[in-house]
Parts: structure tokens; C-alpha cells; sequence
């Protein structure tokens, strides 16, 4: 699927962070995961960062955050 990094990881959050709700604990292992997706799709980690706003565990960890209700 094309489309910029931003795109990417706003659609990855919505079907992944948000679909499965993973957990604290298992928080680098979502990082990883997302970076694996974005790198099949032809996102480096550095546009990932970028479109996360400079910090990607955090973008994530934000997310993660929303769906625990914390």
C-alpha cells in the first residue's frame, strides 16, 4: 500500500493498536512490529520518526495509552 509515513502510521494504529489493544508490557515488541510493517511498505525509521513527531515509542506508547483508558 503507497502512501506517505504519517498515512502509514495513522492506518497501522487504527488496525493494529486500536483493533488489538496490546499492553504496556508488550510495548517495544508493537514498536518492532510497526517498524517491520512500515519497512514492507517501504517506510524507513526515519520517516516513521519524523511522522510521529520525532519520538516513535512514544507515538505508540500514546496509543497504546488511549485504548488501556489510562
Amino acid at each position: 500500500m503507497a502512501g506517505t509515513a504519517k498515512e502509514f502510521l495513522e492506518r497501522w494504529r487504527q488496525s493494529y493498536i486500536y483493533a488489538e489493544a496490546p499492553g504496556f508490557e508488550t510495548l517495544d515488541n508493537v514498536v518492532d512490529e510497526c517498524l517491520r510493517d512500515a519497512k514492507a511498505e517501504g517506510h524507513s525509521e526515519d520517516d516513521l520518526k519524523e511522522a510521529a513527531g520525532g519520538d516513535l515509542r512514544a507515538y505508540i506508547r500514546a496509543a497504546v495509552k488511549k485504548t488501556s483508558g489510562e
